[in-house]
């Protein structure tokens, strides 16, 4: 029996795991929720299906964590990555045109990764915060990475990383920050008709296990103290740093063995 294009039962049954998944880890950290989800569940459906239907499900997933954590919200650090997303979906458009996809991608990747292995080197359990005003490059970079690329989670979470709030109000300022760049990126697809009834069905499918793993990792995360979720995030990030420039060089094939 077969589902949607090729796509059969038991192959159904790992695209909810995965994406499941990327719930819980989403739930945990904050963020992370593509990436965690997508190499799982890319051998079992095509791209043209698995990236579009991603950016549906993410922003779902980001509606449902900022509606959870709205009270929390700091408004002060959204503004300015509403303000960046315009610009970064139109400077994704324009700098891939004049620089390599794999450089561009492998560098924000070790960036992303040096950035938290330096901060949980440092993090000494102290609160640090930083400027609001560094939101705007995080709404450029977010909103330019995820109409590139399928993620925009790494740098609105380096940047409320430091912004000294506490764990709650981390996550609905990313909920929040997700939701922003998310319509502007799911617009940009839908325009471009990448928005098919086999990615909304793929969407419907996979919704409830993304929001079910989102539910459980969030309960988890509340067992951590402020300290140790920073740690959370931080080791989050440097994962995703990392898996991010493998991936980039092993596919670009300048990382053989």
């Amino acid at each position: 029996m077969t589902f949607l294009t090729g796509v059969n039962v038991p192959e159904l049954v790992f695209i909810m795991f995965g994406w499941f998944a990327g719930g819980f880890i989403n739930g945990v950290a904050g963020f992370g929720a593509a990436m965690i989800a997508m190499p799982l569940i890319a051998p079992f459906m095509d791209l043209s299906v698995a990236v579009p239907s991603c950016t549906l499900i993410v922003l779902t997933l980001n509606c449902q964590v900022g509606w959870t954590f709205r009270k929390y919200i700091q408004w002060n650090y959204v503004k300015g990555i509403f303000i960046g997303a315009i610009p970064g979906v139109i400077l994704s458009v324009v700098v891939l045109k004049y620089v390599s996809e794999t450089y561009l991608k492998a560098g924000m990747g070790a960036f992303i990764a040096v950035y938290a292995l330096w901060s949980l080197h440092a993090d000494k359990g102290g609160k640090r915060t930083i400027s609001p005003a560094w939101g705007y490059l995080s709404g450029i970079l977010s909103s330019a990475l995820g109409m590139a690329f399928g993620f925009n989670g790494p740098p609105l979470a380096a940047y409320i990383a430091y912004s000294g709030c506490p764990a709650q109000a981390v996550k609905g300022i990313l909920g929040a920050g997700f939701i922003i760049t998310g319509v502007f990126i799911v617009a940009a697809k839908a325009v471009t008709g990448l928005i098919t009834p086999t990615v909304l069905l793929t969407y419907g499918v996979a919704t409830p296990a993304v929001i079910l793993g989102s539910r459980l990792g969030i309960w988890v995360s509340s067992f951590l103290n402020e300290h140790s979720y920073r740690k959370v995030l931080f080791v989050a990030l440097a994962g995703m740093g990392l898996k991010i420039v493998w991936q980039t060089l092993a596919v670009s094939g300048l990382l053989s063995f």
